[in-house]
């Protein structure tokens, strides 16, 4: 709130205090005249009937001003209201989504790539394992689905589910399991666990270390 709206209030607020003590002491004064005393108490009343009318006319002139100051400061809030939206709605305008996402879309790109490459190196692999007889490697085998082992790690052509596509939606999972874990832990309660895919449970690893490391530093 302004200083003049402040102000505009104060001063109506005044005369209506002033209006009311003078009402009290006509009311005071007429009740004496009733009662047929002296003279002096209807020449003071006819005076205080000027002074309330004087003081009736400020307090309009009091509720004009408070009236021009409300519409001047809604006038401006309207402004200011005006100028914070569009600059908050200029600096997230459609042209910088649109290349917030040319640059997701990049990323994702990559992450398809990346993660249709893993899967079909499994399958590839897992063929070659098979063709060459290695069955040392290989633990088991119905059809296309094999589980064979490099390296002491072992790869499953049917339980792998780290194509693009299937990378994703462990994202958009992650994602919100990070929205709903400061609201549980006010509550009291532990956040929500990242789903059963090994993806998941990685990148839940990842990013708690990082946060971890942010905070520390």
């Amino acid at each position: 709130m302004t200083a003049e709206l402040n102000e505009a209030q104060r001063e109506l607020a005044d005369t209506r205090a002033e209006i009311a003590e003078l009402q009290g002491v006509i009311d005071g004064l007429e009740e004496q005249v009733r009662d047929g005393e002296a003279t002096a108490e209807a020449q003071q009343l006819g005076e205080r009937y000027g002074v309330l009318r004087v003081a009736q006319l400020r307090q309009e002139a009091a509720q004009r001003k408070l009236k021009r100051t409300e519409a001047a400061e809604v006038a401006r809030r309207r402004g200011e209201a005006e100028k914070a939206a569009r600059a908050e709605l200029e600096s997230l305008s459609p042209e910088r989504l649109a290349e917030a996402c040319e640059e997701a879309l990049e990323v994702i790109e990559r992450l398809c790539r990346l993660g249709d490459a893993r899967q079909a190196a499994v399958a590839r692999h897992a063929k070659t394992f098979l063709d060459l007889g290695m069955m040392d490697r290989v633990h088991h085998q119905a059809g296309a689905w094999v589980v064979f082992e490099v390296g002491g790690v072992r790869y499953d052509t049917n339980q792998e589910h780290l194509d693009g596509r299937s990378l994703l939606t462990v994202i958009e999972g992650e994602r919100h399991r990070r929205t709903l874990i400061q609201g549980r832990r006010a509550k009291g309660f532990t956040g929500p666990e990242p789903s059963s895919h090994p993806m998941a449970q990685l990148l839940a690893r990842r990013l708690d270390a990082a946060q971890a490391a942010d905070g520390a530093a």
